[in-house]
């Protein structure tokens, strides 16, 4: 079926926004995109919230988005979920209307470190702020506000869950339901490790220049082996030698003067050269930190689960919880330990195990194991509506 072109819209916030840490951003623009009718009652809005490097742009085809210049690439002009999203899919856009935002920091629109600072319009580069969950979270608060919407169904993958977390814990009184897919409520010691190499590896790139490098060249190297780095944890290794193709990545590319001699060293070469073409280093640096920091006990001021997820307790509001049986960003222990702790909050939970060969990437490349408990806690108590 052809896919429907979408386009990306953008809200510029009337007034400043102030950041957990103190900084203040005195001009933010926020890119998201919108799939499906709203009803009169603006009741069915399910809010999408995307994975680490990932982008408002989740439905259908979008060949351009204003101010993203040659980062916008055609690997970027099909949605990243549009095995999810569509007319009669888990995220039915017959029945809802989904919206997704990219993030405070990012490099798809809305306002990040390549975008002009008000004071002296060069790029912000080093001098954007570090950016927590809880912003981003608030940030599309005020993005639900404008848009005259308040009640709404949670859904995040990876990275985007944990954000989503932070919003069902931050506004309770406006989430229906909560999905959590390869995600949790914090980043293990291993993986906040991963993170803290994949950062290092852009920061030593000569051309990364402290971050201020918009007048010069981009720090693609570094970019592409931090790349490499969390590519690991995003497939499932034992079966990456059946995924990877010797002829994909050439031959020495941007990276080594090596030629690879295995095809998992060609795929891994080919992963981290093409990701640096499409991202900036300065908007996956503040991306993999908030990941990296990310604990849902920093949201009460006791720091304990109980005072974090009383409102969501209060609330009543329904989780459902997939685990990756081979992934190694969220590993099945610790989402057991995720689940334990809703569980204990007295929060009413279903949990999933999925089994796959896919590791972390399984919820972008196995839309059908997570299908049916999507459509179900979205059914429950949700109004027919016809478009």
């Amino acid at each position: 079926m052809q896919l429907p072109t979408v386009h990306t819209r953008f809200l510029d916030l009337p007034g400043s926004f102030s950041l957990r840490n103190g900084a203040v951003l005195d001009k933010v623009r926020v890119a998201y995109e919108q799939y499906g009718a709203l009803t009169p009652e603006k009741d069915n809005v399910i809010l999408l919230f995307h994975a680490l490097s990932g982008s408002q742009h989740a439905y259908g085809y979008n060949p351009e988005v204003p101010g993203t210049g040659s980062l916008w690439k055609p690997e970027n002009h099909e949605g990243w979920w549009n095995s999810i999203i569509g007319p009669g899919k888990p995220l039915d856009t017959d029945r809802f209307c989904i919206i997704c935002a990219n993030y405070l920091g990012g490099c798809y629109g809305t306002t990040g470190p390549a975008s002009p600072c008000p004071a002296d319009g060069l790029p912000y580069g080093s001098r954007f702020p570090h950016v927590e969950a809880a912003d981003q979270a608030r940030l599309q608060a005020l993005l639900l506000d404008s848009l005259g919407i308040e009640r709404i169904h949670l859904a995040g993958p990876s990275v985007g869950g944990l954000i989503a977390l932070s919003f069902a814990c931050q506004f309770p009184e406006r989430v229906r339901s909560f999905i959590s897919i390869g995600s949790g409520y914090r980043a293990s010691i291993e993986h906040r490790l991963s993170l803290f190499e994949q950062i290092l590896a852009i920061e030593l790139d000569p051309d990364f220049r402290g971050g201020d490098y918009y007048q010069g060249p981009a720090p693609k190297k570094g970019l592409a082996f931090a790349r490499i780095i969390g590519h690991k944890s995003f497939v499932y290794q034992e079966g990456l030698e059946q995924r990877a193709r010797k002829e994909v990545g050439g031959k020495s590319g941007l990276l080594t003067w090596m030629t690879p001699t295995r095809s998992t060293q060609s795929y891994m070469l080919h992963q981290g050269t093409k990701f640096a073409e499409r991202f900036d280093a300065n908007a996956y640096i503040r991306i993999a930190d908030m990941w990296a920091e990310f604990d849902i006990r920093d949201h009460a001021p006791d720091g304990t689960f109980k005072a974090a997820l009383e409102g969501f307790r209060r609330a009543g509001i329904p989780a459902l919880v997939f685990s990756i049986d081979t992934d190694c960003c969220f590993r099945p222990a610790e989402q057991q330990d995720f689940v334990a702790q809703l569980e204990s909050a007295r929060i009413p939970v279903e949990f999933h195990t999925i089994v796959s060969t896919k590791g972390h990437d399984s919820f972008l490349l196995e839309p059908e194991l997570y299908a049916e408990p999507i459509r179900r806690i979205l059914a429950e108590g949700h109004p027919e509506h016809t478009p």
